[in-house]
């Protein structure tokens, strides 16, 4: 055995539990000596609880002579104060080091790459905190404080520390900010951060990060915070290269009135999430003038020119009578809408919304995500209606993701099956253009999910010479010639002769009813028949006694790769 080579037992320890690690370095001094860095490569915030974890709580230079060369093979280190601690029930929470003990271990840690604190600011903490700017190879740190805004460290003691990190993670007012900080700096320091997630009172970070490409900010007011007019998004102008952006609103508060002026300067920007406050916000989503359909459209059959890029394909697929340049994040790609409050409930706001919304998809060719939460629509307001589907037709027929949510309809507009199929078969319709879809969520009440409502609309026609393969055959048989088929059901009325699933790429969906839901066996095998790469499906709720239903047969038709949630 130990004529194995190092780096190959290094390489099979990468696949071992802690249990097999355990074992393995007891095989021989050669494979103890080989697998020992992996042992220490990480320790986690459980770990210095653990029965023989070798470092002690008191400093003992003698004992921690064979430390100090272990210490320099950690590379990700975590630690947490006992209070923290308190939901780990597998162990036994032992006595808490001192915060100067743990001053030491970081010093003797030198190679550490990430790390990760759990803490409350009090006056011994400050050294702890200062103690992070002497880890020269850190490039990931995530600080999770509390405490009083007299022992917060100030940001320029924190430069050094901050100008090698390529991510760092605060949460908490540990960060002592002034005023003055607000105001863009002459020269300020370039770090090499890429990753960012902050508290709005941190902002003035930015004027450091000009390489950041994904921020999270979220928006509060803790410890410290001082309103002043003097605060505005204004710094994230520096990150002309940030691609995700993400903001969270616990308050209706703060207006961030230059919010439209400084997201809409990141024409690099591919990811937003943010809260809808105010109608103006949709001056950031929204292009000015109107929106006709280009001749010779190829969204309609989901297709796309193989002859056009990206830029090509979006300036074939739409003709502006205004110019192409105005739209707002002209490469955004994915967009969620954390929730909507714009502090008016009324009907004509409403429309307003959904207007704006159904703008957004039919202006948008590059969009791959639209998920919206907070806010439900009706089905007529943003899905293209019977004899206007060039008009209402959505351009983001690339879509991967879809989260919607629909708004109560009036029961007098579901009493026969024609009103019926009049609402519901143009959402299928629709959504049987997006081929590229992946994943897929829709809240309503009263779900059709029925044949004669238009859910074979997701199905095309499956080409002469094709075989058909059932849905109890899908779990452990591939595709057809032609692609992934769908078969009449063995049960109850039978699908029309010889279709194919359009959304062969959908693998998670999620429909959820608030008037409960019964699926037949007919039902739920025209379900998996459409969507045959289906891994996670959630059906909630279900009548009673339905979802052990379809337990077994999900277990009759042996889909075992199927995960069911109900």
């Amino acid at each position: 055995m130990d004529s194995m080579p190092a780096e190959l037992i290094e390489a099979i320890g990468q696949y071992l539990d802690g249990p097999s690690l355990y074992s393995a370095l007891r095989v021989s001094r050669f494979w103890f000596n080989a697998l020992s860095p992996l042992i220490w490569s990480h320790i986690s915030k459980t770990q210095w609880h653990r029965t023989g974890f070798p470092i002690r709580q008191v400093f003992d230079a003698y004992d921690d002579s064979p430390l100090r060369p272990k210490l320099l093979q950690v590379r990700h280190l975590e630690w947490a104060a006992n209070s923290d601690l308190k939901d780990v029930s597998a162990i036994t929470i032992r006595k808490e080091i001192a915060r100067s003990r743990l001053v030491q271990l970081l010093r003797m840690a030198a190679n550490v790459r990430s790390l990760e604190l759990q803490l409350s600011i009090t006056a011994d903490e400050l050294g702890l905190l200062q103690s992070i700017a002497e880890l020269r190879h850190l490039r990931r740190l995530r600080i999770e404080a509390t405490g009083l805004d007299m022992f917060a460290i100030r940001l320029e003691d924190m430069s050094d520390a901050f100008a090698n990190l390529e991510s760092l993670e605060s949460a908490g007012h540990w960060l002592h900010i002034d005023l003055s900080s607000w105001e863009r700096p002459q020269n300020p320091q370039q770090w090499r951060m890429e990753r960012l997630s902050i508290g709005y009172y941190a902002l003035p970070i930015l004027w450091h990060c000009e390489n950041l490409r994904e921020l999270d900010i979220r928006i509060f007011e803790g410890f410290g915070f001082q309103r002043s007019e003097k605060r505005s998004l204004r710094p994230l102008q520096m990150c002309r290269n940030l691609q995700v952006l993400k903001i969270h609103r616990y308050s209706r508060q703060d207006t961030l009135l230059d919010l439209v002026e400084t997201i809409g300067s990141l024409r690099q920007l591919r990811s937003l999430s943010f809260s809808i406050l105010n109608f103006s916000f949709f001056d950031l989503l929204c292009r000015p003038g109107s929106i006709v359909p280009a001749e010779n459209d190829h969204h309609l059959q989901g297709t796309k020119p193989k002859q056009q890029d990206e830029t090509e394909y979006s300036n074939a697929r739409l003709h502006d009578k205004g110019d192409n340049d105005d739209l707002p994040l002209p490469l955004l790609e994915d967009l969620t809408i954390i929730s909507v409050d714009v502090g008016d409930n009324t009907l004509s706001a409403i429309d307003r919304l959904s207007a704006q919304f159904f703008n957004i998809l039919r202006t948008r060719p590059l969009l791959k995500g639209f998920q919206v939460q907070g806010f439900s629509f009706y089905p007529w307001d943003i899905f293209a209606q019977p004899e206007r589907e060039l008009e209402h037709s959505w351009a983001c027929v690339g879509l991967e993701t879809l989260r919607l949510h629909f708004r109560s309809l009036d029961p007098r507009k579901m009493n026969s099956k024609e009103k019926r199929y009049r609402i519901w078969q143009p959402i299928y319709r629709q959504l049987g253009q997006l081929t590229r879809l992946k994943s897929l969520m829709i809240q309503c009440w009263s779900l059709e999910k029925g044949t004669d409502v238009g859910i074979l609309e997701l199905a095309q026609p499956l080409s002469s010479g094709t075989g058909m393969v059932s849905p109890q055959k899908q779990g452990r048989s591939k595709s057809v010639l032609n692609g992934p088929a769908v078969v009449a059901a063995t049960t109850g009325d039978a699908l029309p002769s010889k279709l194919k699933a359009r959304l062969t790429e959908l693998s998670n969906l999620y429909l959820s009813d608030s008037k409960g839901m019964t699926w037949s066996r007919t039902e739920l095998e025209i379900l998996l028949a459409l969507f045959p790469k289906l891994k996670d499906l959630n059906l909630r709720p279900l009548n009673p006694g339905n979802g052990k239903e379809i337990q077994k047969w999900l277990k009759e038709w042996k889909r075992a790769d199927l995960k069911f949630v109900y």
